[in-house]
């Protein structure tokens, strides 16, 4: 919920957050044309984007053939016609991770349900195993997490939900509040309202501060 400067005294339990860092797509890796970077391990973390909702379904596709994998989820409410019902929803949605060799089996690669193997310019590129292990120990820790984007100071954003909806600022940050700015650019005059981030839409890349 938006809040301007005052705190609500209705607060939600914490909750724990990770990163992996920005991810590009490439194309997806065929029989004859898979291109794996030069690595000293013997297999390495790669992210998998896959089609709407199939993300469990590659994942076990995936592990008949003995590949590991990491589908981070956590428990969400979900309201019914009589009833509600927790489910286990992605931590990132259209995305799992896989430990491969470098030379996966092509039957593996044609996974029904995966779009391509995240990387860039055509290369997969692996996920070191320290993002992995991280994201596994707040998953595993009992406490309340929940996905949420990479938000950086300084860039744009809009508003996509509450009583803001659909207004556009720069995104600032003030110990662990964020903080939507809008300017007067001809007053060199701003004003400043607490959100939540999982109300934010960033729209472009960082700007530049407001003078």
């Amino acid at each position: 919920m938006d809040r301007l400067l005052a705190r609500d005294e209705r607060q939600p339990p914490p909750v724990a957050m990770a990163s992996l860092g920005f991810l590009e797509k490439t194309s997806m890796i065929t029989e004859q044309g898979r291109t794996f970077p030069e690595s000293s391990e013997d297999s390495c973390w790669y992210a998998l984007h896959t089609m709407s909702n199939c993300e469990a379904k590659v994942a076990v596709y995936l592990r008949a053939f003995d590949i590991e994998t990491f589908l981070p989820d956590y428990p969400s409410r979900r309201q019914w016609n009589d009833r509600i019902k927790m489910i286990r929803r992605p931590l990132f949605p259209g995305y799992l991770f896989s430990r491969l060799p470098k030379k996966p089996p092509s039957q593996a690669l044609g996974a029904p349900g995966l779009a391509y193997i995240v990387g860039f310019a055509g290369i997969p590129l692996p996920i070191p195993e320290q993002e992995i292990d991280s994201v596994r120990r707040v998953v595993d820790s009992g406490l309340n997490v929940c996905g949420c984007p990479m938000l950086k100071t300084g860039e744009r954003v809009r508003m996509r939900s509450g009583p803001l909806k659909g207004l556009e600022g720069r995104l600032e940050r003030i110990k662990s509040q964020f903080r939507l700015v809008i300017s007067v650019e001809l007053l060199s005059r701003s004003i400043a309202t607490e959100v939540g981030w999982e109300s934010i839409e960033v729209l472009s890349q960082k700007l530049p501060p407001f003078r």
